[in-house]
């Protein structure tokens, strides 16, 4: 960057980056704030709970890590007595469960006084800081209302698509009846009957907003603690500098995409490669084609759910095939009688590596160029990672937004909703019939991985965190 005089513009760039400590909402933040620190003359400060400083202080000596005062969101949670599988849900055509307690909390995940108390922490570091900029995560509520009330100008992150973030922007109010609703599970395009479903959901989500006890006990203590107004996420997008999305077109439904919003591909840590990380297992690979399997950090397998999909596996793929199932499966011992049942076989065991932590980053395996197909929960990390890697995708939903990621890979052509039917559960004949499409040849497998190779040149042309930290540093420039 040069000045008007023409020489280089050597004046330290601060910025500071706040999130959520957990993984879906703190990788991308994580992957720009350790690409701006690489830049000369630019300053790296990240803002976030007490849990999320071991990892911040891992990844470079040049982040410089802020803690707030009180329980993530996670703990928060937990006080609640809201457990993880408790978030799961069926789609919404099935139930309405999904627009109860558990999204209220995620909207107003603190109580009054806990909010305001954080808030205030919050205030604290930007005015010790006085940052050139601020980049605040989506769903950080607390962190957006310390910004409107200092009047300082942000950048808003959302690691989801950009659907996610203009819905309400689609003309015509397509946002609510023409696209998938949060947690419909329903196909695009609409058909016209589940157009009226569609709708439902819409107003059933706007009446929890409006009369969820959480919401509306929060904001009266907001209000009357100097916090004018409603909770910001819900103007935040359009109230922003800019906002950084890692979505592309290619990745998401056909849309509107407003000026505000900047479309960066896949903004991921760079992971170390699987022969280093884990030669032992780059060995594994080498030996044919395979399949990877990682669900979420939140999602507890049940003993039907493993059955599934060892049993899937096996009818879908033949006895005599060198097609391998590399499983992530946390708590493994829980189902040992299990697995050794199931996996009595040597030729089964022998092709069947299950795990209770990867060594390797899932990232890097996916690069390896024996792994052929990507199976997760739907999670926006997840899916990205793998539009990046451009390997089709297998997506198990569970709730909200992971249905509309299964949804969107069936539309891209890029993967299958692989528990269409029985979600939030899988069973074995479907989770089969979805890994056989995409390992048994055939012009359909060709059809997914074509698609999938155009995507992911698509993400990789749009730059990922190297661009939008250009952006970044771009705005600190203009202030």
């Amino acid at each position: 960057m040069a000045t008007n005089n023409g020489h280089a513009d050597t004046r330290t760039k601060k910025i500071l980056f706040m999130t959520h400590t957990e993984n879906g909402q703190a990788n991308t933040i994580l992957a720009m704030a350790l690409e701006a620190s690489m830049r000369p003359y630019v300053e790296v400060h990240i803002a976030s709970f007490p849990v999320l400083k071991g990892r911040v202080e891992r990844l470079s000596p040049k982040l410089h890590f802020h803690q707030i005062d009180g329980k993530d969101m996670t703990e928060m949670y937990q006080s609640h007595g809201f457990l993880e599988q408790d978030v799961c849900h069926p789609p919404t055509t099935k139930s309405f469960k999904a627009y109860g307690r558990g999204m209220a909390l995620a909207v107003a995940t603190w109580d009054g006084e806990s909010h305001v108390r954080i808030c205030d922490s919050i205030k604290n570091v930007i005015g010790e800081l006085d940052p050139g900029i601020v980049v605040v995560d989506s769903l950080l509520n607390v962190a957006l209302d310390a910004c409107y009330s200092l009047g300082r100008r942000f950048v808003l992150n959302s690691p989801n698509t950009p659907l996610d973030v203009a819905r309400a922007q689609q003309p015509w109010l397509k946002g609510f009846w023409y696209y998938p609703l949060l947690g419909t599970g329903i196909s695009f395009p609409i058909s016209f009957i589940d157009i009226f479903y569609n709708i439902m959901a819409a107003i059933a989500l706007i009446w929890m907003t409006e009369t969820s006890p959480e919401i509306i006990e929060l904001n009266k203590y907001r209000n009357t603690h100097g916090l004018p107004g409603r909770l910001p996420m819900e103007s935040a997008a359009t109230r922003a500098v800019h906002v950084i999305c890692p979505g592309v077109r290619e990745t998401d439904f056909p849309l509107f995409i407003p000026d505000y919003l900047g479309l960066y591909g896949p903004i991921v840590l760079d992971p170390t490669p699987v022969d280093i990380s884990d030669p032992e297992l780059n060995v594994w690979l080498n030996r044919g084609e395979t399949v990877l399997m990682c669900m979420g950090s939140h999602f507890c397998y049940t003993e039907s759910q493993v059955k599934a999909v060892i049993n899937g596996f096996l009818s879908a793929v033949p006895h005599d095939s060198n097609i391998q199932f590399l499983w992530k499966l946390p708590k493994k011992s829980d189902f040992k009688d299990l697995l050794e049942e199931a996996l009595e076989e040597p030729r089964d065991k022998d092709r069947f590596r299950v795990v209770e932590w990867l060594q390797a980053d899932p990232a890097s395996i996916m690069k390896h160029p024996n792994v052929v197909a990507w199976i997760h929960h739907g999670g926006a990390n997840s899916y990205f990672e793998g539009t990046l890697a451009g390997l089709p995708q297998i997506i198990l939903a569970q709730w909200y937004d992971l249905y509309d990621m299964a949804v969107r890979a069936e539309y891209l052509g890029i993967g299958i909703y692989g528990n269409k039917n029985a979600a939030p559960d899988f069973e074995a004949v479907e989770f089969g019939t979805a890994v056989a499409r995409l390992v048994l040849p055939g012009k359909e497998l060709e059809e997914f991985r074509t698609r999938a190779k155009v995507v992911a040149e698509a993400c990789r042309k749009a730059g990922g965190k190297r661009t939008a930290v250009d952006k970044l540093i771009e705005i600190v420039d203009c202030k």
